[in-house]
Order: structure tokens, then sequence, then C-alpha cells
């Protein structure tokens, strides 16, 4: 049924070259990412995807990325998604998705063809929607295309298999689908984790500490980079909870998980002699040391022994009286019983710096 569309299509791509789709005239454009998001659905089906419904598919998308696809794309934009709108679909919201496409600069927010694209109704996720990386034709070739090859050459379905493994993960929460992104396409759980937060997989998790931490050795503060703490496509601060309760529950004197926390808040918190950290605020800086902090006390009894104690939680609560402040103003973040384990900490810090001076009068 499509098919003279899709040699047309290939006609045109051999005229504009390697920028694709998104150098042809407007109207081009919306046809033929209109006929892409069906061939891509029909390509997903043949490998044995099957669509949930839309409140399935909400709420995987707010557990996976953190965000509501039901707000409207100039929202979604600044997150790096958007939702499809088809013919049928609203028109102001389709209007608006065709100036998305032809917008003059990938720098700009809304722009159409640098997002991951969720298609309402068949359910799920693509980056890229094009013809030619959803049905290819046999023979051709973008730098000198053959008339014959466009007129007669053979179509069949190409698409990149990690798409079907996003989704199978993302919409039906697949254990083998996150297995075989483990092996072949870890950029996109990566992506996950720093971009949108998803730090609720203990495998993941662990992926991203072991990229961080080569066996038996601990990297400086500096480069932990965002393991700990990221920023979200839209800019906010993201504090990986998931992956300290994972450290929490995991952390022994062998992995050093404890000695991680210790190096990096030794960094995070001191704002004198590292005044600039990961493109953090001072407020983030804070938040995230009390985030971190929390859990780094919570894992000192656990790990007592440790061969690595720089204090750094310690040293800021006890020197930079605005920290305490600061957590006190926001209760604490309503972590449980962090109130005794600042205090515990402050303590600790305490005793050395009395021990210490001790030492140094001499007496």
């Amino acid at each position: 049924m499509n098919e003279k569309t899709i040699r047309n299509y290939y006609r045109e791509l051999a005229e504009v070259g390697l920028d694709g789709v998104t150098v042809m005239p407007i109207d081009k454009q919306v046809e033929y990412t209109d006929l892409a998001i069906e061939l891509i659905y029909d390509a997903l089906k043949r490998m044995g995807y099957q669509s949930v419904s839309d409140a399935e598919a909400r709420k995987a998308i707010k557990k996976y990325y953190n965000i509501d696809i039901s707000e409207n794309n100039i929202y979604l934009a600044g997150n790096k998604l958007r939702r499809y709108v088809f013919k049928d679909g609203a028109s102001k919201e389709r209007l608006e998705q065709r100036k998305a496409m032809e917008v003059d600069s990938s720098e700009t927010v809304s722009y159409f063809w640098n997002k991951s694209i969720y298609v309402p109704k068949y359910n799920y996720i693509v980056s890229y929607p094009s013809i030619e990386n959803t049905v290819e034709l046999q023979g051709f070739d973008n730098d000198d295309a053959d008339d014959d090859i466009v007129e007669k050459g053979k179509l069949y379905y190409s698409i990149d298999t990690a798409y079907f493994y996003r989704n199978q993960f993302i919409f039906h929460d697949s254990k083998a689908a996150l297995t075989w992104l483990m092996n072949n396409n870890r950029s996109f759980l990566r992506d996950l984790f720093l971009e949108y937060g998803y730090d609720k997989s203990d495998i993941i998790n662990k992926m991203m500490i072991d990229e961080v931490k080569e066996e038996g050795e601990l990297p400086i503060g500096k480069d932990y980079k965002e393991l700990f703490v990221s920023k979200a496509a839209d800019g906010r601060l993201l504090i990986h909870q998931g992956l300290l309760q994972y450290m929490l529950k995991h952390a022994d004197r062998k992995n050093l998980y404890y000695c991680m926390l210790d190096e990096y808040l030794s960094y995070l918190l001191d704002l004198e002699n590292e005044p600039e950290f990961d493109n953090l605020t001072k407020d983030e800086r804070y938040k995230a040391g009390a985030y971190i902090g929390y859990y780094y006390g919570l894992m000192y009894e656990k790990c007592i022994g440790t061969p690595c104690d720089n204090q750094g939680f310690g040293y800021a609560l006890y020197y930079q009286k605005d920290f305490i402040s600061y957590i006190k103003k926001n209760n604490y973040f309503h972590l449980k019983d962090f109130e005794k384990i600042i205090q515990r900490q402050y303590d600790r810090y305490q005793e050395g710096v009395e021990i210490e001076s001790h030492r140094m009068s001499g007496e």
C-alpha cells in the first residue's frame, strides 16, 4: 500500500543527501514522518512487540522517565521527549509539531528531530522516526542513486533491534530486554539514569558504579562525575537516592562504597578549595551533600575499620555553620533520624579536633 510513497522518499533522499528528511520541504517531512510512524509500529509488531494500554504506557513513562507524558509538547521537549500528534489530533498541537520539524537549529528546545518520540495509540518510543531507518531499499546508494534501483529495488524492514528491546524494557519491564541492553546498548540505560534519574534498578546502579570505580581502586572526588548527582534534561538537580540506598545495602569493607561517599563529600562540600564543582550551585552542593551525608552516616557503623576517613561531611558540619542551617531550614529533608546522624558525625569530628589540639599543645 505504501510502496509508491516509500520509493518517492528514496528518490528525494538521493537528492538531499545525508541530512535526509530534516532538509526536505516541510510538507514532505510531515507526510514521510506520518508514514514512518506507521511503518515503525508494523516493524516492531513483526519483531514481537505488543502495545500496552494508554494508561499502562503513561505509568511506565512516569516510572522510567519521571515525566507525565500527557503534559504539553513544549514542556516535554525541554526534557528531550515529545508526544507524536497524528493527523486527527488536536490541530494546534499538530501545527506546533510541524513547526518543530522545520526550525532552523537543532539547538532550539522544541526541535523535533533530536528528541525521543512517544507514539500514543501504538504506545512505543522511537528516536528520529524516518523511513530509511525502518524500511531499506536494497542496493540504494545515497551518493550515487540508480534510477532502476529506486524504481524496482527490493524493499524490506530493517529497523534497529535496539528499538525493540528498549520498548520491551520500558513498557513490559522485560528482564530479557534489560540483559540485551546491558550487553548491547548501555548508553540508553545510562541516559535513563543520568538525564531522568532512573535509579531503581540494582543492575543499572551497579553498572554505573562499576563504570566509575575499577576493581580495588578508589577514584578521587572529581572523578565520580555524575554518579551521585546529575542534572536532568531540563536542568533540574537529580540526587540518585536509589543508588545510595543500593550502596548502603551492599556496603562492606571490601567494595569501598563507604570510602566512595567519603571521598566525594570531601570535594563536594569543600567550597573554599573547590569553588567550582560539576557546575553545581552552592545550594545544589549543600542539598546533594545533605542526602549523600545521610547515607554516609548510615554506613558509618557498618563500615568501621574501612581504610579511609576524610570526614568531609563532619568538616562541613563543624566549620560551615550555614550548611547545618540549610539542612535545618529544609526540615532535614524528612530523612529518618537525620538529626541524630548529624549530631553523631559532628561529635566525632569535634572529638578529632580536640585530640589534635591537645596533641599540638604538647600537654
